[in-house]
């Protein structure tokens, strides 16, 4: 039950972030909106924990390592990666792919300065899971500065510097698609005609891949079990050349469907499938059954 309400709020929580990433709001006030709407959301992650309580310590372990710090990551990143994108330079495609670079330069030096704690982080280690992620083992001096939304009867060592983690590799991601993104109409007529070569296009309805993403999503089957929404979003638009920037407002329609399935493209797949299998076989018993005859 307590997996299924995280889960439950956090999808919530990334739909809301993605109607405020949506909206033409100015950068001050998608902060102002995100950072709200992530904190709304934590309280009410906290408030159900505390009202469920934690069944042992390996449930608890398992939700200050990894589901509270999902939220938490939330947090980080828009308060982060919002005012990167506020100072963004107007100029060159070279300054845009400078100024990237460095901030590129900055989130590896964070992961350099963290190296023995980000290590654990990447190789998913449990050997010190109870001093990092009991909230009875906290101590004060694990955190020499703590953020302003944090919640002192949710405070382990170490589930902060998790969010932290994947806040910044989330950054560094973003920052990533952002420089391929400078480079996809290259000025080089050589290298335009290599990559035009590459590319692949969706002739189908944005809303056909929105239900193939949360497909994806709530089936568990990219990067372990673990990508969100947003990076199944992200893998769509770059394989397809596509604007996928409305997904979460379209999202929000399917939920919202009355006489129409909530997957009918993938209602529509699966009896493509099934037809041109069911064809296929026919059209096989017909070969063996005209050979049969003629052999007679």
């Amino acid at each position: 039950m307590l997996y299924t309400i995280c889960s439950e709020l956090y999808e919530d929580m990334e739909i809301a972030l993605g109607v405020i990433d949506d909206s033409t709001d100015t950068y001050d006030q998608k902060l102002v909106n995100y950072l709200n709407c992530v904190r709304h959301y934590l309280a009410l992650l906290e408030q159900s924990i505390s009202d469920l309580g934690f069944q042992d310590d390996e449930q608890e372990i398992y939700f200050h390592k990894y589901i509270y710090p999902r939220f938490n990551a939330c947090y980080f990143y828009h308060a982060e990666l919002t005012p990167i994108l506020k100072a963004l330079p107007i100029g060159t495609d070279v300054m845009i792919r400078d100024y990237y670079i460095q901030e590129l330069g900055y989130l590896h030096r964070g992961f350099n300065l963290n190296r023995y704690l980000y290590e654990y982080f990447l190789a998913d280690d449990d050997v010190k899971d109870e001093p990092f992620f009991l909230h009875r083992n906290y101590s004060a001096a694990a955190h020499a500065m703590l953020p302003a939304f944090a919640n002192p009867a949710f405070l382990t060592n170490q589930s902060l510097s998790f969010a932290r983690f994947i806040a910044h590799e989330r950054m560094q991601q973003f920052i990533i698609r952002r420089l391929r993104l400078l480079y996809q109409n290259p000025n080089d007529v050589f290298l335009a005609g290599l990559l035009k070569g590459k590319r692949r296009s969706w002739d189908g309805d944005k809303v056909e891949l929105i239900e193939i993403a949360y497909g994806i999503y709530y089936t568990r089957r990219m990067n372990g079990g673990d990508a969100d929404v947003s990076d199944i979003i992200e893998w769509l638009e770059d394989s397809l050349q596509i604007d996928l920037s409305q997904a979460y407002r379209i999202f929000l329609d399917i939920r919202r469907r009355k006489t129409v399935s909530f997957t009918k493209y993938l209602d529509e797949m699966r009896d493509a499938i099934v037809k041109h299998i069911e064809e296929s076989n026919r059209f096989k018993d017909n070969r063996k059954r005209i050979k049969k005859n003629e052999a007679f």
